[in-house]
């Protein structure tokens, strides 16, 4: 095949290759499992055959069993078997790499390397058969850097081939791991070969353990100079990234955006199957039903969590949870609901320091003095090494009974029924590359009290500045003080769309509010609420997947202008 040939044909991108360790269709652990799906299905929109390439984490019994799996290679590696598994009944098309350890449910375990070296290699295995049929990928498409040996040992592949597809490396977040010569070792990948690369306007062929020299040892750069080209998810955090990876890579790198396939009818729809009897109370005015909603998420929906939820894939976490039964905690993750109801406010995520939940938990005594019927639901996700915060969270639900839940783990019941009941999300990250959680609960109709910081300083519009057309509030980075502040004022806020403009208890809720700008908006425009409300499910709109899809586009194209520079 000549290789020249093939990369300008390629012009008209045929197939890509979509690589990640998470995927929303197989299991998912974060923002990660949605974006290579969702990507991939703009891109077969266009034209593309995409497919999504990731490990089995013991889903790949189900689909055997549902006879959805068709098996296409299998190898050994250190004596354990992989085998390769096309299903291509679930939209986009997956390719599942199975056996021995990517069987375990927990994605991110102990023997997460383990896991990896696997995964290349059945990856690698999935290359040569489909080499074996004359299929070549245009682009390899790598997030994260669990993808990195596979793109390393790919371009060797295809390279003795004389194929030049495409590599694009996508960081959605920065994992600032090292490498050396013995991390690529262990994937079976020799350090002594030459792999050609582009780097600061000249080609070079070059032995891998000189590419890593140059990385200065750091893992996302290195991946950097070995690929075509380098994105993320935001341009804030496009500067963050070339901050630590380097500046001289700035010329082959570039942002495609994140989105949301959530829309605030779909979402309303979904809620209504999984509570039924919510379908002949809700009436048509948005007022009315963001206040029923609120009510019944607050008193009845919390109170009946179904028995299989939440589900917490950590062993050790789930069987620490199981046994708390302290009110508000009736045991295995569920809670009792509110006696009473409030203005609402929910946060999502990883339990991680980077979430900030510790910051929302020291607000809350300044929270509770301003707005002292506030309720606070809390949905962290649990991982390995978790247990301090998450026992932080619990020990604060005991404390502050009467306004705060926390539901760890994946309730499916409770999840979009709690963005659409919310008056307000809540995302302190300390840093945060995109913020998939933020437009989740715009495309909810609920805005947002965030830091100012990575993707969420693009997506979110200020109140303060944009007036109604804003969808949330800014908060300095790591500020208790600011973060009670805001959210105790975008609280008050929100509830004060429920009442009649001047009455008695209208004016002593924009009285509360300290902020003179959102108090003035709110004289000023007394539907300012909904209007914002409105606002925050347009903003979330204009993250679309075929908006992603279009960019990453333009990024393959500017890919394969480099791989023609460096062969």
């Amino acid at each position: 095949m000549d290789s020249i040939m093939w990369c300008n044909k390629a012009m008209d991108i045929e197939r890509v290759w979509m690589i990640t360790f998470e995927s929303r269709n197989i299991r998912k652990f974060g923002g990660l499992g949605e974006v290579p799906p969702n990507l991939s299905k703009a891109l077969i929109k266009n034209g593309i055959k995409a497919v999504v390439i990731t490990p089995s984490h013991g889903k790949i019994s189900y689909f055997i069993r549902e006879g959805l799996a068709k098996p296409i290679v299998s190898a050994t590696f250190n004596e354990k078997k992989i085998t390769v598994y096309e299903v291509d009944s679930i939209e986009p098309p997956h390719i599942v790499v199975s056996g021995d350890l990517l069987e375990e449910q927990l994605i991110y375990s102990d023997s997460l390397i383990d896991k990896i070296i696997l995964f290349t290699k059945g990856i690698e295995a999935y290359a040569k058969k489909m080499k074996e049929e004359s299929i070549f990928p245009d682009i390899i498409h790598c997030n994260d850097w669990h993808s990195i040996p596979s793109m390393v040992l790919l371009k060797l592949f295809y390279e003795t081939e004389n194929v030049y597809p495409v590599f694009i490396y996508h960081i959605h977040l920065l994992s600032k791991l090292k490498i050396d010569q013995v991390f690529l070792s262990r994937m079976g990948i020799p350090v002594d070969k030459k792999i050609k690369i582009y780097y600061n306007g000249s080609k070079y062929e070059t032995p891998i353990s000189d590419i890593i020299s140059l990385s200065n040892g750091l893992l996302e750069r290195f991946a950097g100079l070995v690929s075509d080209y380098l994105v993320t998810v935001s341009k804030h955090y496009l500067f963050d990234v070339l901050g630590y990876v380097g500046w001289d890579l700035e010329d082959k790198a570039g942002v495609i955006y994140n989105a949301t396939d959530w829309t605030y009818q779909e979402t309303l729809e979904e809620v209504i199957r999984k509570h039924p009897g919510l379908k002949g109370l809700l009436k048509t005015d948005l007022k009315s039903n963001r206040y029923f909603l609120r009510k019944y998420f607050e008193t009845v929906a919390l109170d009946n969590i179904p028995d299989n939820e939440p589900i917490i894939p950590d062993e050790e976490i789930k069987n620490r949870i199981k046994n708390i039964k302290t009110y508000p905690f009736r045991g295995s993750g569920r809670v009792y609901g509110f006696k009473d109801t409030g203005p609402l406010a929910i946060m999502s995520g990883r339990a991680t320091g980077q979430k900030g939940y510790d910051l929302l938990i020291r607000s809350l005594d300044d929270l509770l003095f301003k707005v002292h019927n506030a309720k606070i639901i809390l949905f962290p996700i649990p991982i390995s090494g978790s247990w301090p915060l998450l026992e932080l969270l619990t020990k604060s639900s005991i404390l502050y009974h009467e306004n705060l839940r926390v539901v760890p783990g994946y309730s499916s019941y409770l999840y979009k029924l709690a963005h659409l009941a919310a008056d307000v999300y809540v995302a302190p990250s300390r840093y945060e590359p995109f913020g998939i959680m933020v437009l989740e609960a715009m495309a909810s109709g609920t805005p947002v009290v965030a830091s100012k910081v990575g993707g969420l300083a693009e997506t979110i519009l200020d109140i303060r500045e944009y007036g109604v057309l804003g969808t949330g509030l800014h908060v300095r980075t790591g500020s208790v003080k600011e973060l009670s502040s805001a959210l105790s004022d975008l609280l008050l806020f929100m509830e004060s769309g429920y009442y009649k403009p001047f009455s008695s208890k209208w004016n002593r809720i924009v009285s509360s509010i300290e902020d003179e700008e959102l108090s003035t908006l709110l004289v000023k425009n007394p539907e300012a609420p909904w209007k914002i409300r409105d606002s925050c499910i347009r903003r979330a709109s204009e993250f679309s997947w075929d908006r992603s899809a279009e960019q990453a586009i333009k990024i393959y194209h500017k890919g394969l202008e480099n791989v023609n520079k460096r062969i």
